[in-house]
């Protein structure tokens, strides 16, 4: 069975999924009907765990990594999650459970901190893009370690095509955030570089190398952000 062979990427659906029907049932507590906060997302109660900068700033560093299970409308979670499937259904069996989830937080909170540092200082983001475009840097990183990165290559080739026209897409669709793509996109990259000798190794700590030094640039980078705006 599918839900078996990917017990990582269905969780993770369903995590996304669940954090959907939750913000949609509070929307009748700022008066917005279930049948229309199902369709789209009530902003206000949306607010309360979208990626803020400004909030952000004030000690809220939580928001990196709950705006990457919130979505905006049905057809934003729709087109995420079919994008989770497909991609998920290729890297958790590439990379195994763990590595495939700890790259998928780690793109996640990448894009976000992308979205710090390049986007409106006044705006909210949320959805599980950039931990999607990280999936796909994680592949790039992987083959370029292992030397296999070659557009000759189906796999790369096809891949990059997908990865050229989504960016495409978000530069020209309102209200989508390239910055954050772009940030899982490369987060996901080193991470993907960075495991890619990891991958078969039998020792704990070798393979949770990667996982911790990704992990520290990161907390590295968020905290140069916030000496940034002292």
């Amino acid at each position: 069975m599918a839900l078996s062979r990917l017990p990582v990427t269905f969780s993770l659906i369903a995590t996304c999924i669940l954090v959907y029907l939750l913000v949609a049932s509070q929307g009748a507590a700022v008066g917005v009907p279930l049948n229309v906060a199902l369709v789209q997302q009530p902003g206000q109660v949306l607010s309360l765990g979208a990626l803020d900068p400004a909030l952000v700033a004030h000690g809220e560093a939580w928001r990196l990594l709950t705006s990457a299970f919130m979505h905006s409308s049905f057809i934003h979670l729709a087109l995420n999650m079919l994008s989770l499937y497909f991609l998920g259904a290729f890297a958790e069996v590439t990379f195994g459970r763990s590595r495939f989830l700890a790259l998928y937080l780690i793109s996640g909170i990448a894009g976000g901190l992308a979205f710090l540092y390049f986007g409106a200082f006044d705006a909210q983001a949320v959805g599980a893009s950039g931990a999607i475009f990280g999936l796909l840097g994680g592949v790039f990183g992987f083959a370029i370690r292992r030397g296999t990165f070659s557009t000759s290559n189906p796999i790369i080739r096809q891949l990059l095509i997908l990865t050229a026209l989504n960016l495409f897409l978000g530069a020209t669709i309102p209200n989508v955030s390239n910055t954050a793509h772009i940030g899982g996109l490369i987060g996901g990259l080193v991470f993907g570089y960075l495991m890619a000798p990891s991958v078969y190794a039998q020792k704990k700590l070798t393979a949770a190398t990667p996982v911790l030094i990704a992990f520290g640039l990161e907390v590295v980078l968020l905290g140069v952000w916030y000496l940034l705006l002292a």
